[in-house]
């Protein structure tokens, strides 16, 4: 096991590397905790990390969320097969009868067809989350319910809007009760509570002057707080609840949050391999990487000027949480997390995959066209015997992501290489492509829909 000074001189090398403001990180394995923390919290009023600093969430948030339905299920409130429509009767998409064919279990895997971009800029109100579900009844489908997986922000809310009804409470006061409080975990949804002790703040990073920034204000979006906008806890709140999923759902004092049937579910492959990006699979909220003695699960998330992770290695009763504060941190965590799980697990990174030492042949004709998804358009054209992808981003979501990771967005233009016969390509930025249903939906870092041929 790691020590705590190790720990702190691995962090704080990493945030002088990366130019990141401020981070805090835990290793449990086992019962053994060791937590670090370095920085600031907020660069206006210089006031440091602390072991109690708040730090944003984002959408680690989602495996919050899957756990609090899955205590529904568990108290047999909930079905994960039942129709989302037993729970919501007037919920549906622009599709009214594909609408009632969405599940439970297709919101918490990301394959209910609902889309990843859901921001109607809706004032706070403890009716929120509700009113998020009412405007998504004008959205199209990104794709056919349960067919293909897609990163889903949109179907996340959903999930927070059932556990609302089922509850009779709203999802931030269902979280806090069924989830946070038995913890004993230190977070909170609510700003008003974040500002009674130290929380860190957001900060920019210039890509190409290095010049750091404060956020503007903290982006804590309320209906979006399912799917990780509000969602504020501390570095040992982060660990424990990743603790409470290694020790089959019971918290650090023995209250079982989570039945352990649950636990297993939300650990269990429920995709197609082939739709990978970056993990191999996806449970129920949990990404997950590798297999056997090597699996991991985990999920990043990001906020205005901050980066999180969460990963556990079940098979090594190890759990690994970073928290930053700045735009770049997510170089932190990414590298911390792969030397802890390097040198605690001997789990390592899985190689980026190689270009084919012999030539795939693909017929590149048959992707050719232009995909749409909300917030974007993919436009694919062959030249020089090579597909090239075009992505461009509307206006509203490039602005948003700017304030997550500035610069990283729009990608650039891309060369494709095929990786294999069945629609898999690589591209030349590093980015996994894969076209799928003959074409008809290309994966770049979401799916798009085929609405042209030319």
């Amino acid at each position: 096991m790691i020590t705590a000074e190790e720990l702190r001189d691995r962090l704080g090398r990493l945030v002088r590397e990366h130019n990141v403001t401020g981070a805090a990180a835990a290793v449990a394995v086992g019962e053994e905790v060791v937590t670090a923390h370095t920085g600031c919290a907020n660069t206006t009023t210089s006031l440091p990390v602390r072991h109690d600093t708040l730090f944003a969430a984002g959408s680690v948030t989602k495996v919050f969320t899957a756990s609090l339905v899955m205590t529904l299920v568990d108290d047999g409130l909930v079905e994960l097969d039942a129709p989302v429509q037993r729970y919501l009767p007037s919920f549906r998409l622009a599709d009214p009868a594909a609408s009632k064919q969405i599940t439970v279990r297709m919101l918490l895997n990301h394959t209910a067809g609902i889309s990843g971009h859901c921001m109607f800029g809706l004032p706070r109100s403890p009716e929120v989350v509700a009113q998020q579900v009412e405007l998504l009844r004008d959205h199209p489908f990104t794709s056919p319910p349960g067919k293909f997986w897609s990163y889903s922000n949109g179907g996340m809310v959903v999930a927070g809007r059932i556990a609302e009804v089922v509850t009779g409470q709203t999802w931030d006061d269902a979280l806090a009760e069924r989830i946070l409080r038995p913890l004993g975990a230190h977070g909170t949804t609510y700003p008003e509570e974040m500002i009674l002790g130290s929380t860190a703040v957001g900060h920019l990073v210039d890509p190409v002057s290095g010049e750091v920034t404060r956020v503007p204000r903290l982006l804590v979006d309320s209906a979006n707080g399912p799917a990780g906008a509000t969602l504020w806890c501390d570095i040992e709140a982060m660990i424990g609840f990743g603790q409470m999923h290694l020790r089959e759902g019971r918290s650090v004092d023995g209250k079982q949050v989570l039945d352990a049937e649950s636990v297993a579910l939300m650990q269990t492959p429920s995709l197609d391999p082939r739709w990978g990006l970056d993990f191999d699979n996806w449970g129920l909220g949990w990404y997950i990487r590798g297999t056997g003695a090597g699996r991991t699960l985990g999920h990043t998330g990001g906020n205005a000027g901050s980066h999180s992770i969460l990963t556990i290695a079940p098979e090594h009763g190890c759990a690994i949480a970073v928290l930053t504060n700045s735009s770049a941190g997510a170089l932190v965590n990414a590298a911390l997390t792969r030397e802890l799980l390097q040198d605690l697990c001997g789990i390592s990174a899985a190689p980026a995959p190689d270009t084919p030492a012999e030539p795939v042949a693909v017929d590149l004709d048959r992707y050719v066209g232009t995909y749409q998804a909300e917030g974007g358009t993919v436009t694919v054209t062959v030249r020089d015997d090579r597909l090239n992808v075009v992505q461009d981003m509307d206006a509203s979501l490039t602005e948003h992501l700017d304030l997550i990771a500035p610069g990283v967005v729009p990608l650039p233009p891309m060369t494709l290489t095929p990786f294999a016969p069945d629609g898999r390509f690589l591209s030349d930025v590093g980015l996994p492509v894969s076209f799928v249903d003959d074409g008809s939906y290309v994966y770049v870092g979401r799916i798009f829909r085929r609405v042209s041929a030319a």
